[in-house]
């Protein structure tokens, strides 16, 4: 006896805090395709009525998503994209194979079956052949979260502009375009639409869900975050001028203890960073009464070098996404391998020389070293040699976190 073909809503593994997943009344994702109801990450065993591939041709990596038209619960029919869900059981009908158990839906290709026709009965006279319409290109909808905790002011320009409104933390945009801000800055500021008004923000204090090439954002297929609740804190910046600072990484702030992950693509554990000045009740520099940015940390093995507690995990050019390969390969450093600290942490769960499985949870975030609250510190620097134990001459190959990693 077959088993019915059947969804889960798992949601995305690269989009670890998502909790929700729109059900639209048709196989696209633009704003002719309405948002019929949002089911909860975790609803199992939906009946799968269709599947389509995506009506504008919207893909990833080469592969168009597909659409399954699902009925939920409560009755509602509607349509759920293949990169948010798992299938199991008899999927044949529709051009999937038969599963014996649930596997992630995207990672699947369909094989669309073959449509029988009758044979063609001759004409004596030939039908003009119709001149083609060529359809108006849909924009893509790309969805950006607020990261910033204390939430963001919506201005009605660029910079210096108005307060429309002000957007709380972990609250959803619509994003409709970006500029930068030029100058010397390399900030980007995003035109969005909110329920509340349209108006600008700046991109690094939103977390960006999708493909947002087309925007000058990201490709979609970056390693997430390492932390699930997390705030934006700091982006990367080597100065300009003798009055501004360096900082060779991204800051993730949230409380001490929140898991951290590695990506999903594994990796392997090269060094570990133990902090012997650390104690629970003093974890950091400035608690002891040592000034922040003390030259003497930065020298001291016993505060892990300012990093605190701290690891470097090594991923292998052939684990990387197809959009960090790319960008490295812009810089020169195709084929180059990506090394990323992991610093400040309050505890490490994982061994050198251990290869990591995907997400797995290798620390807890933390106050620990040079720092000023609990956060995480990520840096990443690129190297030919694939077993470099050099972290301090990797600097010359110091590389914003953005290469592999999203907000």
């Amino acid at each position: 006896m077959t088993r019915p073909f059947v969804v889960h809503i798992t949601g995305n593994p690269n989009i670890p805090g998502l909790r929700l997943v729109n059900v639209r009344s048709s196989p696209r994702t633009d704003a002719s395709a309405a948002v019929l109801k949002q089911s909860t990450v975790g609803t199992r065993s939906l009946t799968v009525l269709e599947a389509q591939p995506d009506a504008v041709g919207n893909q990833l990596n080469g592969k168009v998503y597909q659409w399954f038209k699902v009925r939920l619960p409560d009755g509602v029919e509607g349509w759920v994209r293949d990169d948010l869900v798992s299938v199991e059981g008899d999927g044949r009908s529709l051009g999937y194979p038969e599963l014996g158990g649930e596997t992630y839906a995207f990672s699947l290709l369909r094989t669309l079956l073959p449509t029988l026709t009758a044979a063609p009965t001759p004409t004596p006279t030939p039908t003009p052949t119709p001149t083609p319409i060529t359809p108006t290109p849909v924009a893509k909808e790309v969805i950006g979260t607020v990261i910033a905790k204390d939430g963001l002011r919506l201005r009605a320009a660029p910079i210096n502009g108005a307060e429309v409104t002000r957007l709380t933390y972990r609250s959803q945009v619509t994003i409709l375009d970006v500029t930068p801000q030029g100058g010397t800055s390399n900030y980007l500021w995003a035109r969005v639409r909110t329920p509340q008004a349209t108006g600008f923000v700046r991109t690094d204090y939103l977390s960006i869900a999708g493909d947002g090439s087309d925007l000058g954002l990201s490709e979609g297929d970056e390693y997430p975050a390492p932390m699930t609740n997390y705030w934006w804190v700091r982006g990367f910046n080597l100065k300009q001028n003798p009055n501004e600072e360096d900082h060779l990484g991204w800051d993730f702030g949230a409380n001490v203890g929140e898991p951290v992950r590695c990506g999903p693509l594994g990796g392997r554990v090269m060094r570990l960073f133990t902090c012997t000045r650390c104690t629970p009740e003093k974890p950091s520099t400035i608690s002891q009464g040592i000034p922040l940015g003390s030259s003497s940390v930065f020298l001291d093995p016993a505060w892990g070098f300012g990093y605190g507690n701290a690891l470097i995990v090594r991923t292998l050019n052939n684990q990387l996404p197809e959009s960090t390969r790319q960008r490295l390969a812009g810089r020169g450093l195709s084929g180059a391998h990506l090394y990323t600290i992991y610093a400040h942490l309050s505890a490490i769960q994982v061994m050198e020389g251990l290869d990591l499985p995907p997400n797995t949870t290798i620390g807890a975030c933390g106050n620990t070293g040079n720092s000023t609250a609990p956060h995480v510190h990520l840096e990443v620097r690129a190297s030919f040699n694939g077993s470099d134990p050099n972290w301090t001459g990797m600097r010359q190959n110091l590389l914003d976190p953005g290469v592999l990693f999203l907000r």
